[in-house]
């Protein structure tokens, strides 16, 4: 299944919403994940005050990878 988040705003909940999908709580999250239960709120209430790598972890424990986004060239005139 693929996510595709466009802002900041968007990216707590998909989290919160991955995490549940696991039937995980925030203490057995921060567990799996090796993150501490206040980092696991952060990401999942205020994203942009954690580190790409608080990121990457949390995504690796639920299973989730991050890709870029294809580029769409506009077609020649």
């Amino acid at each position: 299944m693929a996510f595709v988040i466009t802002n900041q705003q968007q990216l707590g909940p998909t989290l919160k919403g991955l995490r549940k999908q696991k039937g995980l709580t925030q203490i057995q999250m921060a567990k799996l994940s090796s993150l501490g239960q206040k980092t696991i709120s952060l990401l999942e209430t205020e994203p942009w005050r954690c580190s790409v790598d608080s990121l990457l972890r949390y995504l690796a424990a639920v299973d989730v990878a991050m890709t870029p986004p294809r580029c769409v060239r506009p077609s020649p005139v």
